[in-house]
Protein backbone atom coordinates (compact mmCIF):
# COMPACT_ATOMS: atom_id res chain seq x y z
CA UNK A 1 0.00 0.00 0.00
CA UNK A 2 1.26 3.40 -0.65
CA UNK A 3 2.32 5.80 2.19
CA UNK A 4 -0.66 7.00 3.84
CA UNK A 5 0.81 10.69 5.33
CA UNK A 6 1.80 11.13 1.38
CA UNK A 7 -1.77 11.24 0.98
CA UNK A 8 -3.67 12.48 3.48
CA UNK A 9 -0.91 15.27 3.16
CA UNK A 10 -1.87 16.38 -0.36
CA UNK A 11 -5.71 16.21 0.43
CA UNK A 12 -4.90 18.34 3.53
CA UNK A 13 -3.07 20.70 1.48
CA UNK A 14 -5.56 21.02 -1.45
CA UNK A 15 -8.79 21.79 0.73
CA UNK A 16 -10.02 25.17 1.68
CA UNK A 17 -12.16 25.52 4.40
CA UNK A 18 -14.49 27.73 2.57
CA UNK A 19 -15.47 25.05 0.11
CA UNK A 20 -16.72 22.62 3.09
CA UNK A 21 -18.46 25.74 5.16
CA UNK A 22 -20.28 26.53 2.00
CA UNK A 23 -21.33 22.99 1.57
CA UNK A 24 -22.10 23.02 5.30
CA UNK A 25 -24.71 25.69 5.00
CA UNK A 26 -26.34 24.71 1.36
CA UNK A 27 -27.41 21.55 3.21
CA UNK A 28 -28.88 23.71 6.95
CA UNK A 29 -30.48 25.63 4.33
CA UNK A 30 -32.01 22.87 2.48
CA UNK A 31 -33.43 21.34 5.95
CA UNK A 32 -34.30 24.20 6.88
CA UNK A 33 -36.32 25.35 3.73
CA UNK A 34 -34.72 28.17 3.25
CA UNK A 35 -34.71 30.13 0.27
CA UNK A 36 -31.01 29.29 -1.76
CA UNK A 37 -29.95 30.17 -5.14
CA UNK A 38 -29.09 26.80 -6.15
CA UNK A 39 -29.69 23.81 -4.48
CA UNK A 40 -27.02 21.26 -3.72
CA UNK A 41 -25.94 18.71 -6.50
CA UNK A 42 -23.65 15.79 -7.01
CA UNK A 43 -22.27 14.55 -10.12
CA UNK A 44 -23.30 10.99 -10.67
CA UNK A 45 -20.71 10.57 -13.77
CA UNK A 46 -18.03 12.93 -12.78
CA UNK A 47 -15.92 15.51 -14.81
CA UNK A 48 -12.27 15.08 -15.21
CA UNK A 49 -10.26 16.15 -12.33
CA UNK A 50 -6.53 17.38 -12.00
CA UNK A 51 -5.57 14.58 -9.66
CA UNK A 52 -6.62 11.51 -9.78
CA UNK A 53 -3.97 9.98 -8.09
CA UNK A 54 -5.46 8.25 -5.44
CA UNK A 55 -5.38 4.03 -4.26
CA UNK A 56 -8.43 1.87 -5.02
CA UNK A 57 -8.03 -0.80 -2.44
CA UNK A 58 -10.36 -3.31 -3.48
CA UNK A 59 -13.15 -4.17 -0.73
CA UNK A 60 -12.30 -7.24 0.65
CA UNK A 61 -8.89 -5.49 1.64
CA UNK A 62 -9.93 -3.14 3.21
CA UNK A 63 -11.73 -5.13 5.52
CA UNK A 64 -9.11 -6.05 8.78
CA UNK A 65 -7.14 -3.19 7.24
CA UNK A 66 -8.43 0.04 8.63
CA UNK A 67 -5.37 2.10 6.30
CA UNK A 68 -7.08 0.86 2.89
CA UNK A 69 -10.33 1.37 4.60
CA UNK A 70 -9.03 5.19 5.12
CA UNK A 71 -7.87 5.52 2.01
CA UNK A 72 -11.39 3.96 0.20
CA UNK A 73 -13.45 5.89 2.25
CA UNK A 74 -11.21 8.85 1.62
CA UNK A 75 -11.30 8.54 -2.46
CA UNK A 76 -14.72 9.97 -3.46
CA UNK A 77 -13.96 13.03 -1.24
CA UNK A 78 -10.76 13.83 -3.13
CA UNK A 79 -12.32 13.50 -6.78
CA UNK A 80 -15.59 14.91 -5.71
CA UNK A 81 -13.58 17.99 -4.14
CA UNK A 82 -11.80 18.37 -7.45
CA UNK A 83 -14.92 18.11 -8.74
CA UNK A 84 -16.40 21.11 -7.30
CA UNK A 85 -20.12 19.57 -6.24
CA UNK A 86 -21.36 19.52 -2.63
CA UNK A 87 -20.03 16.17 -1.61
CA UNK A 88 -19.28 16.60 1.92
CA UNK A 89 -16.40 15.39 3.60
CA UNK A 90 -17.40 11.90 5.64
CA UNK A 91 -16.06 8.44 6.02
CA UNK A 92 -17.64 5.20 7.65
CA UNK A 93 -16.49 2.18 9.44
CA UNK A 94 -17.49 0.21 5.70
CA UNK A 95 -18.50 -3.51 6.86
CA UNK A 96 -21.66 -3.56 5.25
CA UNK A 97 -25.18 -4.73 6.20
CA UNK A 98 -23.90 -7.65 8.57
CA UNK A 99 -23.06 -5.45 11.50
CA UNK A 100 -25.77 -5.68 13.72
CA UNK A 101 -26.61 -9.68 12.60
CA UNK A 102 -23.25 -10.06 13.47
CA UNK A 103 -23.37 -8.69 16.80
CA UNK A 104 -26.63 -11.19 17.14
CA UNK A 105 -24.00 -13.60 16.41
CA UNK A 106 -24.91 -14.45 12.89
CA UNK A 107 -22.04 -15.96 10.60
CA UNK A 108 -20.97 -13.50 7.56
CA UNK A 109 -18.60 -14.34 4.86
CA UNK A 110 -16.79 -12.02 1.87
CA UNK A 111 -17.83 -12.38 -1.62
CA UNK A 112 -15.88 -11.70 -4.15
CA UNK A 113 -17.66 -9.05 -6.08
CA UNK A 114 -20.37 -7.54 -3.55
CA UNK A 115 -19.89 -6.42 0.18
CA UNK A 116 -20.61 -9.17 3.24
CA UNK A 117 -23.17 -11.51 2.90
CA UNK A 118 -25.18 -12.36 6.21
CA UNK A 119 -26.30 -16.12 7.01
CA UNK A 120 -29.44 -16.75 8.43
CA UNK A 121 -29.77 -18.39 11.43
CA UNK A 122 -30.99 -22.05 11.41
CA UNK A 123 -34.62 -21.95 12.11
CA UNK A 124 -37.41 -20.35 14.33
CA UNK A 125 -36.34 -22.17 17.78
CA UNK A 126 -32.61 -20.32 17.13
CA UNK A 127 -34.76 -16.89 16.52
CA UNK A 128 -36.50 -17.85 19.57
CA UNK A 129 -33.19 -18.14 21.50
CA UNK A 130 -31.79 -14.87 20.38
CA UNK A 131 -34.98 -13.36 21.84
CA UNK A 132 -34.34 -15.11 25.12
CA UNK A 133 -30.99 -13.64 25.53
CA UNK A 134 -32.31 -10.04 24.86
CA UNK A 135 -29.79 -7.67 24.01
CA UNK A 136 -26.08 -8.59 23.50
CA UNK A 137 -22.68 -7.71 24.16
CA UNK A 138 -22.52 -4.15 21.21
CA UNK A 139 -19.09 -5.39 21.02
CA UNK A 140 -19.53 -8.55 19.29
CA UNK A 141 -19.49 -9.44 15.81
CA UNK A 142 -18.42 -6.51 14.04
CA UNK A 143 -19.49 -4.16 16.86
CA UNK A 144 -16.32 -3.70 18.37
CA UNK A 145 -14.33 -3.39 14.55
CA UNK A 146 -16.45 -0.44 14.27
CA UNK A 147 -15.78 1.54 17.32
CA UNK A 148 -12.46 0.99 16.52
CA UNK A 149 -11.95 1.82 13.23
CA UNK A 150 -13.76 5.29 13.85
CA UNK A 151 -10.90 5.79 16.94
CA UNK A 152 -8.54 4.65 14.11
CA UNK A 153 -9.98 7.06 11.89
CA UNK A 154 -9.95 10.03 14.40
CA UNK A 155 -6.33 9.06 15.90
CA UNK A 156 -4.96 9.01 12.01
CA UNK A 157 -6.84 12.30 11.44
CA UNK A 158 -5.90 14.47 14.17
CA UNK A 159 -2.51 15.79 12.97
CA UNK A 160 -4.11 17.45 9.88
CA UNK A 161 -6.25 20.02 11.04
CA UNK A 162 -8.13 20.80 8.42
CA UNK A 163 -9.06 16.82 7.26
CA UNK A 164 -9.60 16.30 11.12
CA UNK A 165 -12.04 19.38 11.19
CA UNK A 166 -14.57 18.82 7.90
CA UNK A 167 -14.08 15.33 8.07
CA UNK A 168 -17.39 13.23 9.25
CA UNK A 169 -17.46 10.24 10.91
CA UNK A 170 -20.94 8.78 10.08
CA UNK A 171 -22.81 5.72 11.36
CA UNK A 172 -22.15 2.46 9.73
CA UNK A 173 -24.46 0.42 7.95
CA UNK A 174 -27.28 -0.60 10.47
CA UNK A 175 -29.90 -1.16 7.93
CA UNK A 176 -33.51 -1.04 9.63
CA UNK A 177 -35.56 -2.78 11.83
CA UNK A 178 -36.87 -5.56 9.36
CA UNK A 179 -34.09 -5.44 7.25
CA UNK A 180 -32.21 -6.73 10.04
CA UNK A 181 -34.67 -9.18 11.34
CA UNK A 182 -34.47 -10.28 7.32
CA UNK A 183 -30.94 -10.86 7.52
CA UNK A 184 -31.12 -12.93 10.54
CA UNK A 185 -34.29 -14.92 9.90
CA UNK A 186 -34.52 -15.75 6.22
CA UNK A 187 -37.49 -15.85 3.85
CA UNK A 188 -39.14 -17.92 6.31
CA UNK A 189 -40.29 -14.63 8.01
CA UNK A 190 -42.53 -13.62 5.25
CA UNK A 191 -44.02 -17.15 6.77
CA UNK A 192 -44.09 -15.75 10.23
CA UNK A 193 -45.72 -12.76 9.20
CA UNK A 194 -48.97 -14.72 8.83
CA UNK A 195 -48.57 -17.93 11.36
CA UNK A 196 -46.37 -16.55 13.88
CA UNK A 197 -46.97 -12.79 13.94
CA UNK A 198 -46.14 -12.56 18.05
CA UNK A 199 -42.83 -13.81 17.45
CA UNK A 200 -41.77 -11.92 14.34
CA UNK A 201 -43.10 -8.36 16.52
CA UNK A 202 -40.50 -9.96 19.42
CA UNK A 203 -37.64 -10.29 17.15
CA UNK A 204 -38.29 -6.63 15.55
CA UNK A 205 -38.78 -5.25 19.19
CA UNK A 206 -35.31 -7.09 20.38
CA UNK A 207 -33.75 -5.58 17.31
CA UNK A 208 -35.10 -2.39 17.59
CA UNK A 209 -33.65 -1.42 21.16
CA UNK A 210 -30.53 -3.17 20.22
CA UNK A 211 -30.04 -0.55 17.50
CA UNK A 212 -31.11 2.23 19.61
CA UNK A 213 -29.00 1.31 22.19
CA UNK A 214 -25.95 0.76 20.10
CA UNK A 215 -26.85 3.75 17.68
CA UNK A 216 -26.73 5.58 21.09
CA UNK A 217 -22.63 4.52 22.01
CA UNK A 218 -21.96 4.88 18.59
CA UNK A 219 -23.16 8.64 18.85
CA UNK A 220 -21.61 8.89 22.53
CA UNK A 221 -18.15 7.96 21.14
CA UNK A 222 -18.17 9.60 17.39
CA UNK A 223 -20.78 12.32 16.27
CA UNK A 224 -20.51 15.40 17.92
CA UNK A 225 -23.89 16.66 17.55
CA UNK A 226 -27.14 14.02 17.31
CA UNK A 227 -29.04 16.38 15.15
CA UNK A 228 -27.04 16.60 12.58
CA UNK A 229 -25.08 14.26 10.92
CA UNK A 230 -23.51 12.88 6.90
CA UNK A 231 -24.78 10.05 5.36
CA UNK A 232 -23.29 8.43 1.73
CA UNK A 233 -22.82 11.71 -0.06
CA UNK A 234 -25.02 13.99 1.60
CA UNK A 235 -25.38 15.83 5.50
CA UNK A 236 -28.32 15.48 6.65
CA UNK A 237 -31.03 16.56 10.18
CA UNK A 238 -30.93 13.80 12.47
CA UNK A 239 -28.59 11.00 13.48
CA UNK A 240 -29.47 8.01 11.59
CA UNK A 241 -30.44 6.91 7.87
CA UNK A 242 -32.88 3.76 7.93
CA UNK A 243 -32.84 1.38 5.35
CA UNK A 244 -36.25 -0.35 4.34
CA UNK A 245 -34.83 -2.51 1.70
CA UNK A 246 -36.84 -5.49 2.50
CA UNK A 247 -40.39 -3.72 2.91
CA UNK A 248 -40.68 -3.05 -0.79
CA UNK A 249 -41.83 -6.41 -0.86
CA UNK A 250 -44.69 -5.95 1.64
CA UNK A 251 -48.18 -5.10 1.19
CA UNK A 252 -49.75 -1.77 2.64
CA UNK A 253 -50.88 -3.23 6.01
CA UNK A 254 -47.89 -5.28 6.60
CA UNK A 255 -45.84 -1.97 6.16
CA UNK A 256 -48.13 -0.41 8.49
CA UNK A 257 -48.29 -3.68 11.47
CA UNK A 258 -44.50 -4.74 10.88
CA UNK A 259 -41.93 -2.01 9.68
CA UNK A 260 -43.20 1.59 10.41
CA UNK A 261 -44.07 1.77 14.63
CA UNK A 262 -40.49 -0.15 15.04
CA UNK A 263 -38.81 3.18 12.36
CA UNK A 264 -40.86 5.09 14.48
CA UNK A 265 -39.31 3.99 17.71
CA UNK A 266 -35.90 5.10 16.05
CA UNK A 267 -36.94 8.38 14.68
CA UNK A 268 -38.01 9.32 18.08
CA UNK A 269 -35.02 8.36 19.37
CA UNK A 270 -32.33 10.16 17.07
CA UNK A 271 -34.38 11.70 14.42
CA UNK A 272 -33.32 10.83 10.57
CA UNK A 273 -33.75 9.97 7.48
CA UNK A 274 -35.07 6.92 5.66
CA UNK A 275 -33.73 4.81 2.26
CA UNK A 276 -35.22 2.35 0.24
CA UNK A 277 -34.34 0.77 -2.98
CA UNK A 278 -37.35 -0.73 -5.39
CA UNK A 279 -40.56 0.43 -5.65
CA UNK A 280 -42.25 1.29 -2.17
CA UNK A 281 -46.04 3.24 -3.99
CA UNK A 282 -47.80 1.04 -1.50
CA UNK A 283 -46.11 2.91 1.43
CA UNK A 284 -44.63 5.86 0.93
CA UNK A 285 -47.55 8.28 1.59
CA UNK A 286 -48.11 6.47 5.25
CA UNK A 287 -43.87 6.94 6.10
CA UNK A 288 -43.80 10.43 5.09
CA UNK A 289 -45.92 11.38 7.57
CA UNK A 290 -43.80 9.77 10.43
CA UNK A 291 -42.48 12.11 13.25
CA UNK A 292 -38.93 12.84 13.30
CA UNK A 293 -38.63 11.97 9.82
CA UNK A 294 -36.86 14.66 7.62
CA UNK A 295 -35.55 13.52 4.17
CA UNK A 296 -35.92 10.71 1.71
CA UNK A 297 -33.18 8.93 -0.36
CA UNK A 298 -35.37 6.53 -2.55
CA UNK A 299 -33.50 4.69 -5.64
CA UNK A 300 -34.98 3.62 -9.06
CA UNK A 301 -37.46 6.42 -9.60
CA UNK A 302 -38.50 4.40 -12.67
CA UNK A 303 -40.15 1.73 -10.91
CA UNK A 304 -42.69 4.38 -8.56
CA UNK A 305 -45.16 6.51 -9.08
CA UNK A 306 -43.46 9.37 -8.89
CA UNK A 307 -46.68 11.60 -8.73
CA UNK A 308 -47.72 9.90 -5.57
CA UNK A 309 -43.61 10.15 -4.26
CA UNK A 310 -43.73 13.69 -4.90
CA UNK A 311 -46.74 14.47 -3.31
CA UNK A 312 -46.17 12.48 -0.24
CA UNK A 313 -42.88 14.23 0.35
CA UNK A 314 -43.72 17.97 -0.16
CA UNK A 315 -47.12 17.73 2.13
CA UNK A 316 -45.00 16.40 4.79
CA UNK A 317 -41.81 18.59 4.24
CA UNK A 318 -39.35 15.93 3.32
CA UNK A 319 -36.25 16.94 1.92
CA UNK A 320 -35.49 14.31 -1.16
CA UNK A 321 -31.71 13.57 -1.13
CA UNK A 322 -30.54 12.41 -3.97
CA UNK A 323 -32.69 12.48 -7.29
CA UNK A 324 -31.91 12.28 -11.01
CA UNK A 325 -32.31 15.48 -12.53
CA UNK A 326 -34.30 14.12 -15.29
CA UNK A 327 -36.68 12.74 -12.55
CA UNK A 328 -36.75 16.21 -10.61
CA UNK A 329 -40.59 18.18 -11.62
CA UNK A 330 -39.93 21.66 -13.29
CA UNK A 331 -42.07 23.08 -9.99
CA UNK A 332 -40.03 21.61 -7.52
CA UNK A 333 -37.79 24.28 -6.56
CA UNK A 334 -36.81 23.33 -3.15
CA UNK A 335 -35.62 20.34 -1.08
CA UNK A 336 -34.54 17.89 -3.35
CA UNK A 337 -30.66 17.14 -3.75
CA UNK A 338 -29.99 16.40 -7.21
CA UNK A 339 -27.51 13.96 -9.39
CA UNK A 340 -26.27 15.31 -12.57
CA UNK A 341 -24.55 13.57 -14.67
CA UNK A 342 -21.12 15.12 -16.27
CA UNK A 343 -22.10 15.61 -20.45
CA UNK A 344 -18.39 15.95 -21.35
Amino acid sequence: MSDLGAYLAKFENMIDPVHYERIERAFRDLFAWRDVREAPFLWSTLPPVHDDDWPDPAYNDTVGDCEKMLLSQLRPCFFHYQAGDDHPLCIRANYGTVILPSIFGAEWQLTESSMPWAHHLPGRNAIRALIDRGIPDLREGLGAACFDTASYYREILAPYPKLARYCRIYHPDLQGPFDVAHLLWGPDIFLCLYDDPGLVHALLDLVTETYIVWLGAWCEQVAEDESWTAHWSFLMRGATMIRDDTPVMMNTAQYEEFVKPYDQRILDAFGGCIHYCGRADQFIASMAESRNLYGVNMSQPELNDMDLFWRSVQENGLVVLGMPEAHVPANVGAGVVTYRAFAG
